[in-house]
């Protein structure tokens, strides 16, 4: 039978595997999947990315940006929902106009209020949720996607 997987556990390998060799990380409070499967991954002995914790959203876009154009290969950067992405937005309109790649992650609040799995069992922190948070980044990226 095959393994259950997440699709935190599969984004992380599936960037270990091309290779991603570090997600610049400001974290909040959506990164629990990504933390439990950085867990599971490494103890499958899988090639994942390694985290790399900053203090502010703008340090890390200019570490994946820096890293980048040292290396030639892209990295990725993870930030909270909302104001996370809004802090990146300088970093990434800088990367834009160097045409340096990265692959941009910014967290949401789950879908479902209770019930399911992954559901909130709080209320939503402050003001953390946006009809369109893609907007606030979609003139700067060549592409924008939401997971449901």
């Amino acid at each position: 039978m095959a393994k259950k997987t997440t699709a935190a556990y599969e984004l992380l390998r599936r960037l270990g595997a091309h290779p991603v060799e570090y997600i610049f990380a400001n974290g909040g409070t959506d990164f629990a999947p990504a933390i439990e499967a950085w867990v599971e991954a490494s103890g499958d002995g899988v090639a994942i990315p390694e985290f790399i914790t900053v203090v502010h959203e703008t340090v890390a876009v200019g570490m994946a940006h820096g890293y980048t154009l040292a290396t030639g290969r892209p990295q990725a950067v993870m930030v909270h929902v909302n104001v996370g992405l809004a802090n990146s937005v300088m970093g990434l309109l800088n990367a834009a106009a160097d045409q340096v790649p990265m692959l941009m992650m910014s967290g949401r609040t789950p879908i479902t209020e209770y019930g399911r799995s992954g559901s909130r069992n709080v209320p939503i922190h402050w003001g953390q949720e946006m009809r369109d948070q893609g907007a606030m980044v979609r003139e700067a990226v060549k592409w924008d996607y939401e997971l449901k």
